[in-house]
């Protein structure tokens, strides 16, 4: 009589684990795996990025038409014709900083695009860093790709910034687009310094120019 009473236990317990392991398999199975940002996509981080040091990142635009802008026009009395314009890559991060004063903000970008015939990958590393950075929720910073470097590398496939306060080795704030692929940080993928270019180096250097901190010359 023990024995069956022990036997039975044992078959109710073995159908209980086989349950829950069913149950559990089929939860995994309704999650679904990380998405890369789509055409055009921004990522709003769901949470403030770091947020260290009261810098928080709240955008950034990289990828699509969404990043996509058209050589401004600058009207002179020059007599002379003008191309028409062409499409830029600009990769552009809004962030909000809680200090009154921030001396310097180090932007560390990092741009990789991939050429639809290679299918090579390029990345394009650029640091561009801010003086006399007050206390705001409506901060952007922007850098640029070139139209003559898009059509002979490719189109921006991945976009990432790490931000750092003066003298600091650790980064008070990090995103990148697509949201959940940070392997390009590490990747051994070709590096071309001096390409991606910030604002000031671009005929976008006088445009909404008060929309902008003041970059620290080198």
């Amino acid at each position: 009589m023990k024995m069956t009473v022990g036997l039975s236990m044992l078959s109710a317990a073995a159908l209980v684990f086989l349950f829950s392991a069913s149950e559990a398999s089929a939860q995994a199975r309704r999650v679904p795996p990380p998405r890369p940002a789509a055409a055009g996509a921004t990522v709003q981080p769901a949470a403030p990025v770091a947020g260290k040091e009261g810098v928080v990142i709240r955008k950034i635009d990289a990828i699509g038409p969404v990043a996509k802008v058209r050589t401004p026009e600058i009207k002179n009395d020059a007599n002379e014709p003008q191309a028409q314009a062409r499409d830029w890559a600009r990769i552009s991060v809004q962030y909000e900083t809680d200090a009154e004063w921030i001396d310097e903000l180090e932007f560390r970008y990092m741009v990789m695009v991939q050429n639809p015939k290679t299918s090579a990958y390029t990345m394009f590393p650029a640091s561009v860093t801010y003086i006399d950075v007050a206390k705001g929720k409506r901060h952007t910073s922007t850098v640029f790709l070139r139209p003559a470097t898009l059509e002979r590398y490719g189109a921006v496939a991945w976009a990432g910034v790490k931000i750092y306060l003066k003298g600091k080795d650790t980064p008070v704030a990090v995103v990148q687009i697509p949201e959940n692929d940070q392997r390009p940080w590490t990747a051994p993928v070709a590096s071309m310094p001096g390409v991606l270019l910030n604002r000031d180096q671009t005929p976008f250097a006088l445009v909404a120019i008060d929309n902008y901190e003041t970059i620290k010359p080198k």
